[in-house]
């Protein structure tokens, strides 16, 4: 009787394992992803105008450390997700709006980008 009820904890402990595994995996590379498309975003969008790994002017602000600065360059609202989302999505004189370009996820994942510059 114990061998069997030891095959059979070994047999669901597999099991177990081989569902769990996948979902672990899966997840973890959502999470990568979504990195990845914020920077493939920033380099389809905003690359041609901001440099991603330095403050200097391009043909606008450069955004390294954008999330660490008290201020944007430009407008000096103070630096949050929802003044840089709003300053994304509007635009203004010297930037084009994206608010109709970029999706909501698309949005999500170039914010999540940026703060990691």
């Amino acid at each position: 009787m114990k061998i069997i009820s030891a095959r059979f904890l070994k047999g669901i402990s597999i099991l177990a394992l081989g569902l769990l595994l996948p979902l672990t995996l899966s997840s973890t590379q959502d999470s990568k992803s979504t990195s990845v498309d914020g920077e493939t975003i920033y380099k389809k969008n905003c690359n041609m105008c901001h440099f991603p790994d330095k403050a200097d002017k391009k043909l606008g602000p450069g955004l390294k450390d954008l999330f660490k600065n008290k201020e944007l360059p430009q407008s000096h609202k103070p630096v949050t997700e929802a003044t840089v989302r709003e300053q994304i999505e509007k635009g203004s004189k010297a930037m084009p709006a994206f608010g109709k370009k970029l999706s909501a996820a698309d949005m999500d994942a170039l914010i999540t980008y940026l703060k990691t510059l």
